[in-house]
Formats: structure tokens, C-alpha cells, sequence
């Protein structure tokens, strides 16, 4: 990094800097006298301490991302709505272990579809409740994909974005009565526990298999 770069500089300061050197490195082997002597006294500290790595000021921890993305692309050009499907899920899956991952829970699903021609089609629908459980998110996005009746489309690449994130433990849960239900979501915890100790591809649904 030039020394012209960095931050908290005034104009006469940082041309000062430019022309006795050039380099971060250069500012830290310079004697703090010197560069006191250049910026003065409380600047020529401040640049001094921070060269050095020396830096007091509070941190401030940066937003959560605002959104997740997850992407497949295919080989060629792809009609079978059934290989459609197979990267829905397979997007899907890798939406909510990343959600789970970070604890978060998304309220906002959005589907993008391009075509051969590089043209395009983008579709988003709020969830009925913020989620994080990929069978949710799956049939939300299948969902989509079906509104979109495509016939005999070209599809190169399916990109599914999961957005409206928020904490995991402020999601509202409806209360389900299908026991189906909580034994999918205790198998998605068995599954996640494998693939942190295995990889992530430890554990996939059986769809995802490959072809014999």
C-alpha cells in the first residue's frame, strides 16, 4: 500500500508523505521525530503507530452480508426440466447449510434463469416465514421455477439468492403438526454435524447421487 493512501490525512499531510515516501514499510522504519517533524506532533504519532500496526481506535463489527447466493451452471445448453429441477434442489441445499452455518434465516427467495441467447429471467417471492430449512427453500424455489411454465427452454445457468436475512433465533417458527416435518429437520441437524466434521459433501439427498 503507497503511503498516499492512507486514511485520516490532510491535503498538506499526505503531500508531505508523497514526497518523502513512497511505501507503508518506509513509514515505519522512519524515526517518529522525523515524521513529526514533517506532519507534526499529534499526526506525525498517529501515522507513526499506525505503520507500526498500533491502532486504538474501537471496531466496529461489519454488517452481516445481506444476501447468500448460490449458482450452477451447466455443461451445455439444458431443455430437461427434470435437470432444472436437480439444480433447484441442489442450489437450495447449499442455500440453507450455508444459513444454518451463520444462524441466519431468509425471508426473501430469488430465482434467476439464463438462457442460451444470454437472455434472462429473474423472479422473487417472499417466504411465508423466514427460513432456513432447505426443504422449505426448496419448495419455494420449485415453486417459482413452475410459475415460469418454461417450454422447452434453453437453460445455461440457474442462480437462486436467498435475501431479507435476519438472526435464526428471531425467526418466527409456525407451530406444525406433521410429524414429517420435525423429522426433517432432525435429519437436516444430523446431516449438517456430518458435513462439519466430513466436508460438505458428506451428506446430500439421494436425488443428488451420481448416475451409475
Amino acid at each position: 500500500m503507497t503511503a498516499s493512501t492512507r486514511p485520516g490525512l490532510s491535503p498538506t499531510a499526505e503531500k508531505a508523505l508523497r514526497e518523502a515516501m513512497h511505501t507503508i514499510g518506509a513509514l515505519a522504519n522512519t524515526p517518529l521525530l522525523t515524521l513529526q517533524r514533517l506532519l507534526g506532533k499529534t499526526t506525525g504519532r498517529e501515522i507513526a503507530d499506525r505503520a507500526r500496526g498500533h491502532d486504538l481506535r474501537p471496531v466496529t463489527p461489519g454488517a452481516a452480508p445481506a444476501s447468500r447466493t448460490a449458482r450452477h451452471d451447466f455443461p451445455h445448453d439444458e431443455l430437461d426440466p427434470g435437470q432444472h429441477r436437480r439444480a433447484l434442489l441442489a442450489l437450495a441445499e447449499q442455500l440453507g447449510a450455508d444459513l444454518r452455518h451463520t444462524r441466519d434465516a431468509a425471508g426473501t427467495l430469488t430465482l434467476d434463469i439464463r438462457y442460451a441467447d444470454r437472455s434472462h429471467t429473474t423472479r422473487t417471492r417472499t417466504l411465508p416465514e423466514a427460513t432456513n430449512h432447505s426443504a422449505a427453500l426448496t419448495q419455494a424455489a420449485y415453486r417459482i421455477y413452475d410459475h415460469l411454465a418454461l417450454q422447452r427452454a434453453r437453460v445455461r445457468t440457474i442462480t437462486l439468492r436467498a435475501s431479507g436475512l435476519r438472526p435464526a433465533a428471531d425467526a418466527h417458527q409456525q407451530l406444525l403438526l406433521d410429524a414429517s416435518d420435525d423429522k426433517s429437520r432432525q435429519l437436516e441437524k444430523a446431516a449438517d454435524t456430518a458435513r462439519a466434521r466430513f466436508g460438505p459433501d458428506a451428506v446430500f439427498p439421494a436425488s443428488l447421487a451420481p448416475s451409475p
